[in-house]
């Protein structure tokens, strides 16, 4: 009896594993989604209501997931902020989550250039934007099924020589394989799905 109960948990065991590891534009992140579409995902405990701050002080209404699992914390913001629903970006830090392809944060400007399959391009640092992504030029992760966009944002490596990190301080944008940027020897900080402007 003891094997067949637990023959029946494991699919739901592996069920919620690859749901709460892989980071998509689909289930409980897909475009239609809302708040309480969360709570049945991850559990009413899992999921709270805050206020967040966004670039340049903006305030706005979000559902935190994990708030206290900082491996697996994220912020879902939403296009209707009011009602909690349809999703506007999705931000993650932890380490517990990956992106389109397995890209995870800590990945290399490299190993994201290979994945995407050809250079992209992507704005200097020091600045409210800075380390996101312009323009994924054509490549395989500005494609997504689903509707939504990659959004990775990088930082700078304290290893890289000051020289380095100073030519990349700039609201400019540069190209993955220049070699400014590859002196900085960025990699991902946080990652994130956006969906367009309703």
């Amino acid at each position: 009896m003891l094997r067949f109960a637990l023959a029946l948990l494991a699919p739901l065991v592996t069920a919620s594993q690859t749901l709460a590891d892989e980071l998509a534009c689909q289930g409980p992140f897909a475009r239609d989604t809302d708040h309480k579409r969360l709570v049945a995902a991850f559990g009413a405990a899992n999921v709270l209501q805050e206020t967040v701050y966004e670039p340049e002080g903006l305030e706005v209404r979000a559902s935190i997931v994990f708030p206290k699992d900082p491996a697996r914390r994220l912020v879902v913001l939403w296009s209707d902020e009011k009602r909690l629903r349809r999703p506007a970006r999705i931000d993650l830090e932890g380490s517990g989550w990956s992106g389109p392809q397995g890209i995870r944060i800590g990945a290399s400007l490299e190993a994201v250039e290979k994945a995407n399959g050809r250079p992209f391009t992507l704005y200097g640092f020091e600045w409210d934007y800075g380390g996101r992504i312009d323009d994924w030029n054509g490549g395989a992760l500005g494609k997504l099924p689903g509707g939504c966009s990659f959004d990775p944002i990088f930082g700078t490596s304290d290893k890289a020589p000051e020289a380095a990190l100073t030519a990349v301080a700039s609201d400019r944008q540069f190209p993955s394989n220049s070699p400014a940027m590859r002196a900085a020897k960025p990699s991902i900080r946080s990652l994130a799905l956006s969906y367009p402007k309703e």
